[in-house]
């Protein structure tokens, strides 16, 4: 049998990378032009991790409690966790609107 473990946990790494690498890429950004889309986007990116260790150890402590709750919390998560990826999404659009410089 396969170690299955191992797939969840090179996922989870490239995952917290992933959100890493977007933050401080957001961070310069904002650093360099402070304005309400890059304002939006740090917080939107630096959401995302915390919405992913709060997801982690929610749902840790609802695994505790059963089944039922831990497919409760799973579902809850599942939708908030989108929440500060639509929030970067608005920010960058706005950069996008604002900054992208018009071709005539």
């Amino acid at each position: 049998m396969e170690n299955l473990e191992l797939y969840y946990y090179f996922s989870g790494i490239l995952n917290a990378l992933g959100k890493i690498i977007l933050t401080i890429a957001c961070f310069v950004l904002f650093v360099r032009q402070k304005n309400s889309a890059t304002t939006i986007m740090l917080i939107g990116s630096v959401l995302t991790i915390v919405f992913g260790l709060a997801g982690l150890l929610w749902t840790t402590l609802s695994a505790q409690m059963g089944p039922q709750s831990l497919a409760k919390t799973n579902g809850i998560i599942t939708i908030l966790g989108q929440l500060p990826y639509i929030l970067f999404t608005i920010g960058l659009l706005l950069f996008a609107f604002n900054h992208a410089k018009k071709k005539v």
